[in-house]
């Protein structure tokens, strides 16, 4: 989705309608959000890393003590302070200073661990700089919105919005190291430049209310997933191991329900089968696009095509990937 999380979604998270219209404000916003991205930077170059709130929590944090007034502290000197990216996460997530206090307490130690964090981030930067070149390669008229660094409440969120990429660190931050943040952050870029494609939130938003299908869902994830393996050479590995080993038994089982608007246990829940991974949605949705792109003569038309589809069926057909399931030597 436009956003990962790597604890169990919630009933909220799982309604992504709802979430992406309070995400990106309501259906009136097209005008402002086609502004948006068409303003962004196309030379990769350019695009901007935003550092700021971190920094801002880390000074903020280090005025914590036993006397302090811990709400009044992070809320003047990280919420007040707030970038956009991070306001519209506010909006998005409910953030407050007392939520993100509670949650301090709770693991002070991955909120200790931040400043750590954010020198390794700075570190990588090289890398994900580099991917955003050479996504260019692949998209060739791809925007760049702002990358935003953020503070949440420990939930390991990457989402795409009006103001840019928002990818919260702090979630296992005395680990240091977060692997595959590269991948989910050319991810979050690539739904950025579906939507871009698109030219319409209303269109985008169709495949989650009057046109949804487990179809549309995965595709539109698969899209994002497809060019973040092609950047970073990295994937959902489980979840390709897995459908690699039994390609013919899941498509049968997924081509059972991929009409219907019921996601079930394909993407953003825990399988009910314990040996198969979670989010086998997406790699089907990556192949799809991937077996479209393979057999196109015209890459760049190929793109163009994969970034902007609406009409899921239709690509379905056109990738020719269901049609190998038919043939008598597979």
């Amino acid at each position: 989705m436009i956003g990962h999380n790597n604890e169990k979604p919630t009933i909220m998270q799982l309604n992504k309608l709802t979430t992406l219209l309070v995400f990106f404000g309501g259906l009136g916003i097209n005008n402002q959000l086609g502004a948006q991205l068409s303003s962004s930077p196309t030379d990769p170059a350019e695009a901007r890393i935003v550092y700021d709130d971190v920094v801002n929590f880390i000074d903020a944090f280090n005025m914590l003590s036993y006397s302090a007034d811990t709400i009044d502290i992070l809320q003047k000197y990280y919420i007040d302070k707030g970038t956009p990216g991070l306001k519209i996460f506010i909006e998005k997530y409910d953030l407050t200073a007392p939520k993100l206090a509670a949650k301090i307490r709770q693991y002070p130690d991955d909120y200790a661990a931040v400043g750590a964090k954010l020198e390794w981030l700075r570190s990588i930067e090289p890398t994900i700089r580099l991917y955003f070149h050479k996504l260019k390669t692949f998209i060739p008229n791809a925007v760049y919105p702002p990358t935003y660094y953020l503070i949440g409440r420990r939930r390991g969120i990457g989402s795409g919005s009006i103001e840019g990429q928002l990818i919260t660190i702090e979630k296992q931050a005395v680990d240091t190291f977060d692997i595959g943040i590269e991948g989910h952050i050319i991810h979050e870029l690539t739904h950025l430049n579906q939507l871009h494609a698109i030219g319409s939130l209303d269109k985008y938003l169709a495949i989650y209310n009057d046109e949804k299908s487990l179809l549309a869902i995965c595709i539109r994830e698969g899209v994002a997933e497809f060019f973040a393996e092609l950047v970073t050479g990295e994937g959902k590995q489980e979840a390709l191991n897995y459908l690699a080993k039994h390609e013919m038994e899941i498509w049968r089982r997924f081509e059972m329900d991929m009409w219907g608007t019921d996601t079930k246990d394909w993407i953003w829940q825990e399988p009910k089968f314990p040996e198969q991974p979670q989010d086998v949605g997406y790699v089907i949705g990556a192949k799809i696009v991937e077996y479209y792109y393979k057999h196109a003569t015209d890459l760049e038309e190929a793109v163009n095509t994969i970034l902007s589809i609406t009409d899921y069926r239709d690509f379905l057909e056109k990738s020719g990937y269901e049609e190998k399931f038919k043939k008598s030597d597979y």
